[in-house]
């Protein structure tokens, strides 16, 4: 029996079974359900993902939290509890994918890596996302984004005065994501056109390393002699200060700080020269281009109130139409979506008061 078919978008349909925790995984994730997968959320009961209680929060829900998981269903489930295995793999009989961000070897000692579930679902597409893959001196090691920063060379780029910056935003976590959110689709599409399913291997710093190379490495492109090196891309452009604020475009040969920023941008795009005003970030909420396109959305959290969220960057023909359900709390669909597996309300008792749910 299908556990939901009255979702909207291009990958209505499709159903994944998304145990993953923080960002990487929950965002490739959230990325499915907006565009129509039916995501179902595997978190362990009491305490769930740790992202929950990450940041900037209202009524216990946290803003990141609320943006990279909405449109999925919560069910909390115990992985260390063999009734709660038994329950991830029945989900799994209905589902298309299955995707975690566990350190390597972490499912298999559960019983659940992609060798543990092939023989029974030999169409099931496993993603399975890693800091540095599962082979190699660091693929055991825990992994978060400033891990990626450090090896891929981008503090390097990002360095000033003979000093190290970081990126502030966790960029490789969500580079991540994103490609595993396309790999996922390619499956899909695979799984689709008859070639079953596949096992998927995303790691974040192959990941960080394909974003980093295109500009920032292509000085190390090229093997043996006669290379003409170059500066970096991003040298050309620059920040420049104006009388009333910043903009940023190709690197002037002169100060603009007598200029007010209005004048300056009605003067670079007479001249069809790229340019943009500096926004605060608190400045992007208003920003005519972004208001103009509908980029952010108001909506109603059933917890914390109101928020703004960005609506789904991809647009798809006139299909203006997308999944706008809110993050849920901690198991919201535990029962539901046991009962639509045959679990009946006495069993469902039964498994929580074992420890096996939420």
């Amino acid at each position: 029996m299908p556990i939901d078919s009255t979702t909207i978008g291009p990958l209505s349909g499709a159903r994944i079974i998304d145990l993953s925790a923080v960002v990487s995984g929950p965002m490739a994730a959230v990325v499915l359900a907006d565009q129509g997968a039916e995501v179902i959320k595997i978190e362990p009961p009491g305490w769930g993902d740790g992202v929950r209680y990450l940041g900037a929060s209202r009524g216990g829900v946290s803003a990141i939290f609320s943006l990279i998981n909405r449109n999925k269903k919560s069910v909390a489930i115990n992985l260390k509890h063999a009734e709660g295995r038994l329950i991830v793999r029945r989900l799994l009989a209905e589902a298309d994918g299955l995707m975690h961000n566990y350190r390597p070897g972490k499912m298999e000692k559960l019983g659940l890596g992609y060798h543990d579930l092939v023989a029974e679902f030999p169409d099931l597409i496993y993603l399975a996302i890693s800091g540095m893959g599962d082979i190699g001196p660091y693929a055991g090691q825990k992994v978060y984004d400033y891990v990626i920063q450090g090896l891929s060379g981008i503090l390097e780029a990002q360095a000033t005065r003979d000093r190290y910056e970081m990126v502030r935003t966790i960029i490789f976590d969500k580079v991540t994501a994103l490609t595993a959110a396309q790999a996922m689709t390619a499956a899909l599409y695979n799984k689709a056109v008859g070639r079953g399913g596949t096992l998927v291997k995303v790691s974040m710093l192959d990941a960080g390393i394909y974003f980093n190379w295109p500009d920032l490495m292509w000085n190390e492109s090229f093997v043996g002699d006669d290379v003409y090196y170059s500066g970096d891309l991003a040298d050309q452009y620059a920040v420049s200060t104006t009388a009333d604020g910043a903009i940023v475009s190709h690197r002037l040969n002169g100060a603009v700080d007598e200029y007010d920023t209005e004048s300056l941008l009605n003067l670079f795009a007479q001249h069809e020269i790229p340019v943009a005003r500096v926004n605060g970030r608190r400045d992007v909420l208003s920003d005519p281009q972004v208001v103009a396109q509908g980029t952010l959305r108001e909506v109603e959290h059933p917890e914390a109130g109101r928020m703004i969220q960005p609506r789904p960057p991809s647009r798809f023909g006139r299909l203006e139409a997308f999944p706008e359900r809110p993050s849920p709390g901690l198991g919201d669909h535990t029962d539901d979506v046991l009962s639509t597996l045959g679990y009946s309300q006495q069993d469902i008792t039964t498994l929580r008061e074992q420890g096996a749910i939420g």
